[in-house]
């Protein structure tokens, strides 16, 4: 798998796609790629102390605020205010499709790329661990799934294993959709529990 920047721009959204009309809210979240050798996702690791979402694997993001002229502008600041990386509107290359979280959030992944690697920290109490992961180990890998039964339609979640981490969950969910559209790349179903 050769990951390009102009690879994936063309195969993404060039615009912003309407928002799930079903969501109470509107979220954005940063996929950023960065480095030519080895392609890497920058991926942040929740606080233990948080009520939801503690300890969980996480894209950059969270809601839209009313001064976000748009779900990149809100991307880049939360990106920014969690991982302390300060990238601009020439960084993104697109959009994936939008999803709904399970608060009935409409999130929309925004496309990042940047030649340079980048290694970003934690900048919020929320965020104890900022880390990379190479887009081969998600191929390399192959997922286990199983079934979300959280979301109102049952679906497989995928989960990967990486540096001491689950990716997992909405995260999880997100990744596959990049595959999906970028490399027409469908992981197979290893369920971790019969249906």
């Amino acid at each position: 798998m050769r990951v390009t920047k102009q690879g994936v721009e063309k195969k993404l959204y060039p615009s912003e796609p309407e928002h799930l009309t079903c969501c109470r809210e509107r979220a954005a979240v940063a996929f950023v790629i960065s480095g030519l050798e080895n392609p890497s996702l920058t991926l942040c690791v929740k606080a233990p102390h948080l009520r939801t979402h503690a300890g969980e694997v996480s894209l950059p993001g969270g809601k839209l605020e009313l001064c976000d002229e748009s779900a990149i502008f809100g991307a880049l600041r939360e990106l920014f205010e969690e991982t302390g990386l300060l990238l601009s509107g020439n960084h993104a290359l697109g959009f994936l499709n939008p999803i709904q979280s399970l608060h009935e959030l409409s999130v929309m992944p925004c496309v990042f790329w940047s030649d340079e690697a980048l290694e970003g920290y934690p900048c919020e109490k929320e965020i104890t661990r900022v880390f990379s992961m190479p887009l081969f180990e998600f191929i390399e890998q192959q997922p286990t799934f199983d079934r979300s039964r959280n979301r109102a339609s049952e679906c497989w979640m995928p989960r990967w294993h990486f540096a001491d981490q689950e990716i997992w969950g909405l995260t999880a969910l997100i990744v596959e959709d990049f595959f999906l559209m970028v490399f027409n790349h469908r992981f197979s179903v290893h369920p971790l529990s019969t249906p």
